[in-house]
Protein backbone atom coordinates (compact mmCIF):
# COMPACT_ATOMS: atom_id res chain seq x y z
CA UNK A 1 0.00 0.00 0.00
CA UNK A 2 2.90 2.33 0.70
CA UNK A 3 4.09 1.60 -2.79
CA UNK A 4 0.88 2.58 -4.38
CA UNK A 5 0.79 5.84 -2.42
CA UNK A 6 4.34 6.62 -3.52
CA UNK A 7 3.42 5.72 -7.09
CA UNK A 8 0.37 7.99 -6.96
CA UNK A 9 2.47 10.86 -5.59
CA UNK A 10 5.09 10.34 -8.30
CA UNK A 11 2.38 10.27 -10.95
CA UNK A 12 0.85 13.45 -9.49
CA UNK A 13 4.27 15.12 -9.52
CA UNK A 14 4.77 14.18 -13.17
CA UNK A 15 1.36 15.53 -14.11
CA UNK A 16 2.10 18.80 -12.26
CA UNK A 17 5.46 19.06 -14.03
CA UNK A 18 3.81 18.57 -17.39
CA UNK A 19 1.24 21.23 -16.55
CA UNK A 20 3.94 23.64 -15.34
CA UNK A 21 2.92 23.49 -11.70
CA UNK A 22 5.89 22.92 -9.38
CA UNK A 23 5.59 19.93 -7.10
CA UNK A 24 6.37 20.00 -3.40
CA UNK A 25 9.61 18.07 -3.96
CA UNK A 26 10.81 20.40 -6.70
CA UNK A 27 9.92 23.39 -4.54
CA UNK A 28 11.95 21.91 -1.69
CA UNK A 29 14.88 21.31 -4.05
CA UNK A 30 14.65 24.88 -5.27
CA UNK A 31 14.60 26.21 -1.72
CA UNK A 32 17.62 24.09 -0.83
CA UNK A 33 19.48 25.28 -3.94
CA UNK A 34 18.59 28.89 -3.16
CA UNK A 35 19.80 28.54 0.43
CA UNK A 36 23.04 26.95 -0.81
CA UNK A 37 23.56 29.90 -3.17
CA UNK A 38 22.86 32.33 -0.35
CA UNK A 39 25.38 30.52 1.88
CA UNK A 40 28.00 30.65 -0.88
CA UNK A 41 27.28 34.34 -1.48
CA UNK A 42 27.43 35.15 2.23
CA UNK A 43 30.73 33.26 2.47
CA UNK A 44 32.14 35.36 -0.35
CA UNK A 45 30.73 38.60 1.09
CA UNK A 46 32.04 38.22 4.62
CA UNK A 47 32.18 41.22 6.94
CA UNK A 48 35.88 41.67 6.37
CA UNK A 49 35.45 41.69 2.61
CA UNK A 50 32.59 44.19 2.81
CA UNK A 51 34.70 46.40 5.10
CA UNK A 52 37.62 46.15 2.68
CA UNK A 53 35.39 47.15 -0.24
CA UNK A 54 33.94 50.08 1.72
CA UNK A 55 37.44 51.34 2.60
CA UNK A 56 38.57 51.00 -1.01
CA UNK A 57 35.52 52.97 -2.18
CA UNK A 58 36.31 55.75 0.30
CA UNK A 59 39.96 55.82 -0.77
CA UNK A 60 38.92 55.97 -4.43
CA UNK A 61 36.56 58.89 -3.79
CA UNK A 62 39.27 60.74 -1.84
CA UNK A 63 41.78 60.18 -4.63
CA UNK A 64 39.29 61.54 -7.17
CA UNK A 65 38.74 64.64 -5.04
CA UNK A 66 42.51 65.16 -4.71
CA UNK A 67 42.92 64.73 -8.48
CA UNK A 68 40.25 67.34 -9.20
CA UNK A 69 41.85 69.81 -6.79
CA UNK A 70 45.27 69.31 -8.38
CA UNK A 71 43.79 69.74 -11.83
CA UNK A 72 42.13 72.98 -10.72
CA UNK A 73 45.43 74.23 -9.26
CA UNK A 74 47.29 73.42 -12.47
CA UNK A 75 44.63 75.15 -14.57
CA UNK A 76 44.89 78.27 -12.39
CA UNK A 77 48.67 78.28 -12.65
CA UNK A 78 48.54 77.89 -16.43
CA UNK A 79 46.18 80.88 -16.65
CA UNK A 80 48.47 82.95 -14.42
CA UNK A 81 51.47 81.88 -16.52
CA UNK A 82 49.75 82.98 -19.71
CA UNK A 83 48.84 86.34 -18.14
CA UNK A 84 52.46 86.87 -17.06
CA UNK A 85 53.73 85.95 -20.52
CA UNK A 86 51.38 88.48 -22.06
CA UNK A 87 52.52 91.11 -19.57
CA UNK A 88 56.18 90.29 -20.31
CA UNK A 89 55.59 90.58 -24.05
CA UNK A 90 53.91 93.95 -23.60
CA UNK A 91 56.68 95.19 -21.30
CA UNK A 92 59.37 94.09 -23.76
CA UNK A 93 57.60 95.87 -26.61
CA UNK A 94 57.31 99.01 -24.50
CA UNK A 95 60.98 98.74 -23.48
CA UNK A 96 62.08 98.33 -27.11
CA UNK A 97 60.03 101.38 -28.11
CA UNK A 98 61.61 103.47 -25.32
CA UNK A 99 65.11 102.30 -26.27
CA UNK A 100 64.49 103.23 -29.88
CA UNK A 101 63.22 106.67 -28.90
CA UNK A 102 66.28 107.22 -26.66
CA UNK A 103 68.66 106.15 -29.40
CA UNK A 104 66.91 108.41 -31.90
CA UNK A 105 67.04 111.36 -29.52
CA UNK A 106 70.85 111.23 -29.23
CA UNK A 107 72.70 112.82 -32.15
CA UNK A 108 76.21 111.36 -32.11
CA UNK A 109 77.53 113.86 -34.70
CA UNK A 110 76.41 116.77 -32.53
CA UNK A 111 78.13 115.24 -29.48
CA UNK A 112 81.39 114.76 -31.46
CA UNK A 113 81.35 118.34 -32.72
CA UNK A 114 80.68 119.80 -29.27
CA UNK A 115 83.46 117.67 -27.75
CA UNK A 116 86.02 118.72 -30.38
CA UNK A 117 85.04 122.38 -30.89
CA UNK A 118 83.90 123.45 -27.42
CA UNK A 119 85.89 121.22 -25.11
CA UNK A 120 89.06 120.89 -27.24
CA UNK A 121 89.08 117.11 -27.31
CA UNK A 122 91.01 115.17 -29.98
CA UNK A 123 91.14 111.64 -31.22
CA UNK A 124 93.86 109.49 -29.60
CA UNK A 125 97.07 108.86 -31.56
CA UNK A 126 98.63 105.44 -32.00
CA UNK A 127 101.29 106.00 -29.33
CA UNK A 128 98.59 106.90 -26.76
CA UNK A 129 96.70 103.60 -27.17
CA UNK A 130 97.83 100.70 -24.97
CA UNK A 131 96.53 97.27 -25.85
CA UNK A 132 96.31 94.43 -23.32
CA UNK A 133 95.05 90.84 -23.30
CA UNK A 134 92.08 90.49 -21.03
CA UNK A 135 91.70 87.43 -18.86
CA UNK A 136 88.57 85.45 -18.24
CA UNK A 137 87.86 87.35 -15.02
CA UNK A 138 85.81 89.97 -16.81
CA UNK A 139 87.65 92.89 -15.17
CA UNK A 140 91.16 94.40 -15.06
CA UNK A 141 93.06 95.37 -11.90
CA UNK A 142 95.48 98.32 -12.14
CA UNK A 143 98.51 97.96 -9.85
CA UNK A 144 100.44 101.07 -11.01
CA UNK A 145 99.90 104.19 -13.06
CA UNK A 146 99.72 103.59 -16.79
CA UNK A 147 101.89 106.12 -18.66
Amino acid sequence: MARTTEKKEADADRVKELQGIPSAKSQGKRRAARKARERRYSAVMSRGYVLFLAIMCIVTVLMCIRYLRLKETITTQVKQNNELRTKLTNTRAENDALLESIQNSVDMNHIREVAINEFGMKYATEDQVIWYNGEDNGYVEQYRDVS
